[in-house]
C-alpha cells in the first residue's frame, strides 16, 4: 500500500506539471504493486486519471492556459478512438497488453526528449484556432484533418490501454496545432479528463470492477499531487522536468517489459 501511495503522488505531480505522462506509472503499479488483474487495473486507472486531471485542471485554468474550445473538441473527437481501443483490448492477453503497454514510455521519452533538447518547452505561443475560418474566409483544412486525426489516435490508445492520454496529447497539441508549453499542458489535462471518463465508461459496461480499497487512497495522493504540480510548473524549468521524467519512464518501460514478455513464451 505504501508504494501504491507514493506512486500516487508522483503519478499527480506528473499530470498537474505536464498535462500527462504520470497516468503511464498507474498501470503498472496496480499491477505489480498492488497485486491488480490487468483488465480491472486499467478500470482502475481511469478513475485515477479522470479525477487527477480534473482537479489538475483547475490551477492552469486559473492562469488562463486552458483553451476550452479546442480542448472540447479534440476529447469528443477522441470518444470514437477511446470505444475502438476498449473493445479490442477485451479480447488481448492480460500479459500481452502490458508486453504491447512497454513500448509506451519509450515513445513518450522519446519525445520529451526531443522537445527539451530543442529548447523551446517555455515559450509561451498561443495556439492558432484551425476550426474557424481566416479573415478571408478560408478554412484550414489540413488543419482540421489533422486535428480528427490525432485526436482519434489519442481516444484509440486511452481505451485500449488504460491511460489518459496526456503522453501523446501535449506533443500533438504541440506539433499539431503549434501550442506553446503552457497551452498545450493545461488543455492536455481537460482532453485527458474527457478520454478518461469515456474509457471508464465503455470498461464499466463490460463488467469491469473495482477495489476501491485501493484505488481510494491512491487517487487521494494522485489529486494532492495534481495541485502541487500545477503549481510548481511555473518554479522549475521544463527542460529538468522532461529529461528527469523521460529518464523514469525507460525504467518504467524496461521493468514492464521484464515482468510481462517471459509469461508469453
Amino acid at each position: 500500500m505504501l508504494i501504491a501511495l507514493v506512486a500516487g503522488v508522483v503519478v499527480g505531480l506528473l499530470i498537474g506539471g505536464l498535462g500527462g505522462g504520470g497516468a503511464v506509472l498507474t498501470l503498472p503499479v496496480l499491477v505489480y504493486a498492488v497485486g491488480k488483474d490487468p483488465h480491472e487495473a486499467t478500470t482502475a486507472s481511469l478513475v485515477i486519471v479522470g479525477v487527477s486531471s480534473l482537479v489538475g485542471l483547475v490551477p492552469h485554468h486559473r492562469r488562463g492556459a486552458v483553451q476550452w474550445g479546442q480542448g472540447l473538441t479534440f476529447g469528443v473527437l477522441g470518444v470514437g478512438g477511446a470505444y475502438l481501443g476498449t473493445r479490442a483490448a477485451a479480447g488481448v492477453d492480460g500479459n500481452l497488453l502490458l508486453a504491447m503497454f512497454a513500448g509506451l514510455p519509450v515513445v513518450v521519452a522519446a519525445l520529451m526528449i526531443r522537445k527539451a533538447l530543442v529548447g523551446s518547452a517555455d515559450v509561451e505561443g498561443r495556439p492558432r484556432d484551425v476550426l474557424h475560418s481566416d479573415d478571408e474566409g478560408r478554412r484550414d483544412v489540413g488543419g482540421i484533418v489533422k486535428l480528427v486525426v490525432t485526436a482519434s489516435g489519442v481516444g484509440l490508445l486511452t481505451g485500449f490501454f488504460g491511460v489518459g492520454g496526456g503522453f501523446a496529447i501535449v506533443p500533438a497539441l504541440t506539433l499539431v496545432l503549434g501550442y506553446g508549453m503552457p497551452f498545450a499542458v493545461g488543455t492536455s489535462l481537460l482532453v485527458v479528463t474527457i478520454n478518461s471518463v469515456s474509457s471508464f465508461l465503455f470498461h464499466s459496461s463490460g463488467g469491469s470492477v473495482i477495489d476501491w480499497s485501493i484505488v481510494t487512497p491512491f487517487l487521494a495522493m494522485a489529486v494532492a499531487g495534481a495541485l502541487v504540480g500545477g503549481r510548481l510548473m511555473t518554479k522549475i524549468p521544463k527542460r529538468t522536468l522532461q529529461l528527469g521524467f523521460a529518464s523514469f519512464l525507460l525504467l518504467v518501460s524496461f521493468y514492464t517489459a521484464w515482468r510481462s514478455i517471459p509469461h508469453l513464451f
